[in-house]
């Protein structure tokens, strides 16, 4: 009977591994486990989804400028961060094409950034507009959004011209108040934190940098208005990971459409029993989970403002692909010359746009609206935030009493105001621009209720410009790139140096990197603005 049994045991063990050996053989390991230890569901949490918001650094930033345009009635603001202005690498070109576009846009030279961007984009955003249920209507739905803009003057790979057209690309629709562009960070291309990553200048393998500056804070008040103080101690909620395999649709697979199989949520313990909103975060190329671990979804800045402000924040995720996405980049090209809608990467039917509606959808069902009404007052926690050399941020609690709000200036503290809006102030903040650097302002705010009845000023806030920041002409790239685009020479067979200082940059390879300053006509040195 033990022989019996024991043969038994190995029939069926033999059988087991027969059965299994070719799922291991043709998933991977990672994928056998998925198929024993599935990752569990993405929860509904009842979002209000008329509340959402989205930011992103780098392809992440491109990401999240397509996602709000093609979804912007959802959106109450966008936050883009080194990021390229919409369909910039131009859906109408074959792939490879649109790929080398790319870097022209990165660059933002010539008819690629500044005013001619702008320009190119909002043309293809009216394409888009005029195909019926491509993107939501831009001219209805863009102009409330609250946007905040972010390039630090040392992003040597998503210049400044770059940003500059993603700029005016948004002021084509958005009210001049509506947007702050934050341009005197010294930063590099980086996700920038006030607390977590490596030295502001320098280039560190997470591309999240210390740059004592309170990047998602300043975004999620510009969109939201004043918040409730960050939780600087141990946070109420949780990290958790969810299976996005379910949100790729027509029968694909995570990996062809540049996804990795799991995401993660940061849920503050408060939104598990009261309605909250959503803001989605799209991590930067080379960021994605399975190259630098949580280092994105923990510690980004993000969760410590969430916990306190009832935000969920959604961390999808990209995977690499050694033949279409070699970085694990954010789809803002189109991946796949052979997937039949890989035009549509700017667009409602985007594979990747597509999949993260579904999974805010999915985060907003069984929502329940929260009772009670807000009371037509003074605007209360008004103050100046932010500034750069020509602008000041300001913002105040949101007031669902009020239609809108009128913003006064002063050059004194005790006035005279006068107002700076030309029409009502919609949401909660402010970007006073073309501004004197080194100058301080004075500024007071009033509630408007929907019969037109202004309420008492706030009390005075003031705010002072900040210095002009350095004229820096930055470049990163690998040192290949740097020789070819004659920023840089061989120099001894194995190595190159920069043109003009003959800075030693290291090996002449693709995965050598540096980061040089042009000085002047043929002259660069390795290094950073101050």
């Amino acid at each position: 009977m033990k022989v019996s049994r024991l043969v038994f045991i190995a029939v069926v063990s033999a059988v087991v591994i027969a059965i299994t050996a070719p799922l291991f053989l043709s998933f991977g390991l990672k994928r056998f486990a998925r198929f024993f230890f599935p990752t569990p569901s993405l929860a509904a949490y009842g979002v209000d989804i008329q509340q959402t918001s989205v930011s992103g650094v780098s392809s992440g930033g491109a990401m999240a400028l397509q996602m709000h345009v093609a979804h912007s009635s959802i959106m109450r603001g966008v936050g883009v961060l080194a990021g390229v202005a919409y369909a910039c690498t131009d859906p109408l070109l074959l792939v490879a094409a649109r790929v080398l576009r790319g870097f022209e846009c990165m660059d933002g030279a010539g008819p690629f950034g500044g005013p001619s961007g702008a320009a190119f984009s909002i043309a293809k955003t009216a394409d888009a507009a005029a195909v019926p249920g491509a993107i939501d209507d831009p001219a209805v739905h863009l102009p409330t959004q609250k946007i905040w803009l972010f390039s630090g003057y040392n992003d040597g790979m998503v210049r400044r011209a770059a940003m500059d057209a993603v700029a005016l690309y948004y002021a084509h629709y958005v009210d001049a108040g509506n947007i702050f562009y934050k341009t005197n960070n010294r930063a590099p291309h980086a996700l920038v934190t006030d607390n977590y990553g490596g030295p502001c200048l320098g280039f560190n393998s997470e591309f999240i940098n210390n740059c004592s500056y309170n990047m998602a804070g300043h975004l999620l008040r510009h969109i939201y208005g004043a918040l409730n103080q960050k939780n600087s101690g141990s946070l109420s909620g949780s990290i958790a990971e969810f299976d996005q395999t379910e949100f790729v649709k027509g029968g694909l697979t995570p990996a062809s459409v540049g996804f990795a199989d799991t995401g993660y949520v940061y849920v503050p313990d408060v939104c598990r029993t009261q309605a909250c909103r959503v803001h989605v975060v799209f991590h930067g190329c080379q960021q994605y989970a399975g190259l630098v671990g949580g280092a994105v979804y923990r510690h980004s800045g993000y969760n410590e403002w969430a916990d306190t402000n009832r935000i969920i924040v959604l961390y999808p995720q990209t995977d690499a692909d050694a033949d279409f996405n070699p970085k694990g980049c954010w789809d803002w090209w189109g991946l796949d010359q052979l997937l039949p809608l890989n035009s549509d990467f700017a667009r409602k039917t985007g594979y990747q746009v597509s999949a993260i509606r579904s999974m805010i959808d999915r985060l907003a069902q069984n929502f329940v609206p929260i009772g009670g009404s807000d009371t037509f007052a003074t605007p209360q926690d008004f103050s100046a935030r932010d500034s750069t050399a020509d602008s000041v941020a300001l913002a105040w609690r949101a007031n669902s009493a009020a239609a809108g709000f009128n913003v006064y200036r002063s050059s004194g503290n005790s006035g005279p105001f006068a107002k700076i809006n030309s029409r009502l102030v919609t949401g909660a903040s402010f970007g006073d621009r073309q501004l004197s650097p080194n100058t301080a302002y004075y500024y007071q705010l009033t509630a408007v209720n929907q019969s037109g009845i202004e309420s008492a000023p706030t009390s005075a806030v003031t705010a002072t410009t900040a210095p002009q920041p350095p004229a820096c002409d930055p470049y990163f790239s690998n040192n290949v790139t740097h020789v070819a685009s004659l920023r840089a020479y061989w120099y001894g067979l194995l190595f190159a140096r920069a043109v003009g200082s003959n800075d030693n940059l290291g090996l002449n390879t693709t995965t050598t990197f540096s980061q040089l300053m042009k000085e002047g006509a043929l002259y660069y040195s390795e290094g950073y603005c101050s």
